[in-house]
């Protein structure tokens, strides 16, 4: 069943190209849409090069929503959510 789930986040940097790489691999090996919702404008995990830019714009001190659509949302929040808070880095399969 497809659901919609979402998580606010406090960064206290900005984030590392590691975590940015784990979020655009995992949107990429799995059948969920993540979004990232800063400052009133959202993107996608499946642009890298955009992803990148993105980040690079936004305060290193800043909220930011994860959006995730799709099936076993609550899973995929749960890890995407570790990845953002912990760097912790997620190896797809």
């Amino acid at each position: 069943m497809k659901e919609f789930l979402s998580k606010d986040f406090h960064l206290d940097k900005r984030l590392t190209i590691n975590q940015l790489l784990a979020l655009h691999t995992y949107q990429k090996n799995y059948r969920v849409k993540v979004y990232l919702l800063i400052n009133h404008e959202t993107i996608t995990l499946e642009n890298l090069a955009n992803l990148v830019s993105f980040s690079l714009t936004m305060s290193p001190k800043c909220k930011i929503k994860l959006i995730v659509e799709g099936e076993n949302a609550q899973v995929t929040l749960e890890e995407l959510t570790k990845c953002l808070q912990q760097e912790v880095y997620i190896i797809a399969n």
